[in-house]
């Protein structure tokens, strides 16, 4: 199957990693992929496993790109004359929109990632001949928000590389309490940093880790506040891949105020044999089942984050309980092959349409 991937850029994020994943166990397997994007991060490593990729930059939204755009990706659907074409990304999903009458007997898949504002330019994101949503909850939103017929649209999570089974946890004296996240406002980091002041004030032993890129403004103000609160000592603020922060991290929380579309972060640490501790929003209760695979709170909840905290560390039988049935679980349901192999159902069910 001869498969085109369009996004705006393959560098840092969670569609840019999913794209990277697929294109490189599908071409394993036997499938073509050619890539539509800006550059990044990930390009280099695609290139050398023969994947073609063809630099089309479509994150700066302006009238000039979308126009530019549009030509230029007529001219590498008719060169390249993909069996589909999978787009990702508000802007990127109106380019194809708008060509999409040009290749009729070319299916187009869209994808849903994000719980998006701005319902009417969002919705794009619903217009492909089939949409693929990485959690139930964007399903609903789908069908509620934007208006997507539930009939279009397939349930097709994402997926973590297996490695994170593997990862060693380093020695330590404290328990380690990590989070990782983009420094932004809606992930919920002072509410974090505020169940470490409560722990920290009742005499437990512990470390926090902050690990994320963004804004610096932003990563500034978390500094100032550790100074401020006299935590300079126990908390770190740094920037490095995940699977060399679950090395150091003993419990993570996910504490978003906003609702995540899926939580990556969450299976990656689920994976390594870490507690997750997560808001009760969004996508985050289908992958964790409070007080069997971890423990969901309420959005802004910082001491019931520091309870459960609190709880993992005094009662060992119960960290070792639900670290072993979240890798389980995590594992069956959100392995990377689970993810292309039904990636490419939803790919095959648009084909057999055709014949």
């Amino acid at each position: 199957m001869k498969i085109l991937r369009v996004l705006p850029s393959m560098d840092f994020g969670g569609i840019e990693r999913g794209v990277y994943d697929f294109s490189s166990v599908a071409t394993i397997s036997g499938h073509k992929v050619v890539i539509v994007s800006g550059p990044g991060r990930f390009i280099p490593p695609l290139i050398e496993k023969g994947i073609r990729w063809y630099n089309l930059p479509m994150d700066k939204k302006t009238p000039a790109v979308f126009f530019r755009s549009i030509h230029q990706l007529k001219e590498i659907i008719k060169e390249e004359k993909p069996e589909i074409v999978h787009i990702q990304s508000r802007f990127p999903c109106w380019i194809a929109y708008y060509i999409k009458g040009d290749f009729s007997s070319t299916p187009f898949v869209t994808s849903i990632h994000n719980f998006y504002n701005f319902r009417w330019y969002s919705k794009a994101t619903g217009k492909g001949d089939l949409v693929i949503t990485v959690s139930n909850a964007l399903k609903k939103y789908a069908i509620d928000y934007l208006n997507v017929p539930e009939d279009k649209i397939r349930v097709v999570y994402n997926g973590v590389e297996e490695d994170f089974a593997e990862i060693e946890k380093g020695h330590s004296s404290v328990i380690r309490i990590g989070m990782i996240a983009r420094f932004t406002m809606w992930k919920g980091h002072f509410c974090f940093l505020e169940a470490l002041r409560k722990l920290h004030k009742g005499g437990c032993k512990i470390e926090g880790l902050i690990v994320g890129t963004g804004s610096n403004r932003y990563r500034g103000k978390l500094e100032e506040w550790v100074i401020k609160n006299g935590m300079r000592d126990i908390v770190n603020i740094q920037q490095m891949d995940a699977k060399e922060a679950l090395k150091n991290i003993d419990i993570l929380v996910v504490p978003s105020v906003k609702p995540e579309g899926f939580g990556r972060t969450v299976v990656e640490a689920q994976m390594s044999k870490t507690p997750v501790i997560g808001t009760d929003i969004g996508a985050l209760p289908e992958l964790i089942k409070n007080g069997e695979t971890g423990f969901l709170v309420n959005p802004g909840d910082s001491d019931s984050i520091a309870d459960y905290i609190e709880k993992l560390m005094k009662d060992k039988v119960l960290y070792q309980k639900i670290s072993n049935q979240a890798q389980k679980i995590a594992i069956e349901k959100f392995s990377l092959k689970n993810m292309v192999e039904n990636t490419l159902k939803v790919y095959s069910e648009l084909l057999d349409r055709k014949c």
